[in-house]
């Protein structure tokens, strides 16, 4: 289903039951189709809280009811050990030095 058709069926059937929570089609994939289908459907003038259901509250609604799942796990900020691995290996490729400071020569790729 392309985006044009789920804001079509939102503004049909509403954000009770309904939630994105995958690229939203078939063919080929593309990472970034939820939010281009919020932004679509706020250009088509769904309202901002049915959009926020649809692409975010009904799947936690959904997904939470196992306990598995909970809103406070990444609301809450949590210290992170750079230097852990797992299974002896680390996100760190080549040259990388773990540091927790936040920087633009942590946005490039090189």
């Amino acid at each position: 289903m392309g985006n044009e058709r789920m804001v079509e069926v939102v503004k049909q059937y509403g954000s009770k039951n309904i939630f994105i929570n995958s690229a939203a089609d078939w063919g080929i994939s593309d990472p970034l189709a939820v939010p281009k289908t919020a932004a679509l459907m706020q250009k088509r003038g769904i309202d901002k809280n049915d959009i926020e259901k649809v692409t975010y509250g009904n799947a936690l609604a959904a997904f939470g009811r196992s306990g598995q799942m909970k809103e406070e796990d990444w609301e809450t900020e949590k210290e992170i050990d750079l230097n852990a691995k797992f299974s002896g290996n680390s996100v760190l490729r080549g040259e990388q030095i773990p540091t927790s400071q936040s920087n633009e020569e942590d946005i490039l790729i090189k």
